[in-house]
């Protein structure tokens, strides 16, 4: 008999082929006085089944040490300026503003997203599903892209070329395929170099233990579900006298008058609970799950807000490390992706675009003026450009590469040079 000639049989003609359990049938003082007494002390009874939450890109974010680590990452992108450059024939490099890339990368990248919006939603994009994906809309030296859900895109190679194609489904249901160069793929760490693995998923049972942990520490303070003892009574009491000891014992110590001192009937008594090392530990795991979910997306601790081993002295040795080791493999996929898709193919050698990440790394103002001064004094930077990275205006004379301190200065003081002789 097959699977759905199972399915046939009348539910009733299944049921009664079973056999009748050995064990004993309940009675109906054990069914009964169980809720009974549930209800008598104003709970409710207790689910047997295990605690479960359902993990995936969107209740993720739930998590808050999930949503940290994303936005660390994806507001980091879309805030750092993605600059379009030409390179010259003796290696320097200048802002091609004159380039039809350089507003799409740095200010607007359609009529709906700004450059940062477009930056930080695919970033967000790739961090949560693995992918971000974006339409890119040419017409000659016009460019702009669109961002598409990643999951309305799905990624096939072809049999014959194995090259990769994009199938979209469209607002309207219609399924259109686009090639490579009309896609912009932000890809995630990969399996198959196809596709981009999804963190959350690969991380699933690390975001589960941190949100069950949070359910667990919510119902514990919401329900009071740890309480400070148990009141023992005489077993001959009937069930209207449990209830008036049970209203008596909560207008004594309830509420604000909890710490009063409690009067009980002879032949009860209170039994006081005392806390196991599990409910100490619940802070130390908590710590954990974050620690967790700081390795899945490489994110240093701190900047989940984890200052456990943060001192003052080594906070900006973490900075450089969240920019080396977290963010600067998601520029470099930014930066690959551009020269690859954005830009022509006989442009490629003259043109391309890269990340200012020097905000990032910026010192208080007293190491970046002895900075600057040992970077002019070994004529690395002239004064210009030293004030150029402060955002001040240039002056004449600043644009020659001497030390000052070997130097006398030729500029005329402004005070002097008008008075006469």
């Amino acid at each position: 008999m097959g699977i759905l000639d199972f399915w046939r049989f009348p539910r009733q003609q299944v049921t009664e082929t079973k056999a009748a359990p050995s064990l004993p049938a309940p009675t109906t003082a054990t069914s009964t006085d169980a809720a009974w007494l549930w209800q008598l002390i104003g709970a409710t009874l207790p689910d047997t089944g295990t605690l479960q939450v359902t993990v995936n890109e969107a209740t993720a974010m739930n998590c808050t040490a999930v949503r940290c680590a994303v936005q660390s990452i994806a507001e980091a992108v879309g805030q750092l300026p993605l600059i379009t450059y030409k390179r010259g024939k003796d290696g320097s490099k200048d802002r091609a503003t004159e380039h039809a890339l350089f507003n799409v990368l740095r200010y607007r990248s359609s009529d709906v997203y700004s450059a940062q919006n477009l930056k930080e939603q695919l970033t967000r994009d790739a961090l949560l599903y693995g992918n971000g994906f974006a339409l890119i809309n040419r017409s000659g030296d016009f460019v702009e892209l669109w961002r598409i859900p990643p999951t309305a895109v799905t990624v096939e190679l072809d049999e014959i070329t194995y090259a990769p194609f994009y199938k979209v489904r469209h607002g309207d249901n219609r399924e259109v395929i686009y090639q490579p160069h009309e896609i912009f793929h932000l890809m995630g760490p990969s399996l198959d170099g196809l596709i981009g693995a999804s963190p959350i998923q690969q991380g699933k049972h690390a975001i589960e233990l941190a949100l069950i942990l949070e359910e667990h520490g919510l119902a514990l303070f919401r329900n009071r579900a740890a309480p400070s003892g148990v009141v023992t009574v005489d077993p001959g009491l009937k069930a209207d006298q449990l209830k008036a000891l049970k209203e008596a014992w909560k207008a004594a110590v309830g509420g604000r008058k909890n710490g009063d001192i409690a009067m009980v009937p002879g032949g009860s008594g209170f039994t006081p609970f005392n806390f196991t090392s599990t409910d100490a530990q619940y802070l130390e795991l908590r710590r954990f799950a974050v620690t967790e979910i700081a390795r899945l997306f490489r994110v240093p601790p701190h900047m989940l807000f984890d200052l456990e081993r943060g001192t003052w002295a080594n906070v900006g040795e973490m900075g450089a490390e969240f920019l080396t080791y977290s963010l600067r493999p998601w520029l470099a996929r930014w930066e690959n992706e551009v020269a690859m898709k954005l830009f022509r193919e006989d442009e490629r050698d003259t043109y391309f675009a890269e990340f200012l990440s020097d905000d990032l790394t910026r010192m208080d103002i007293a190491a970046r003026a002895d900075a600057y001064s040992k970077l002019i004094s070994s004529r690395v930077l002239n004064p210009n450009e030293a004030r150029a990275k402060e955002n001040l205006p240039p002056y004449d004379g600043g644009d020659e590469f001497i030390n000052p301190n070997t130097t006398s200065s030729t500029i005329p003081d402004q005070n002097t040079a008008d008075k006469p002789s």
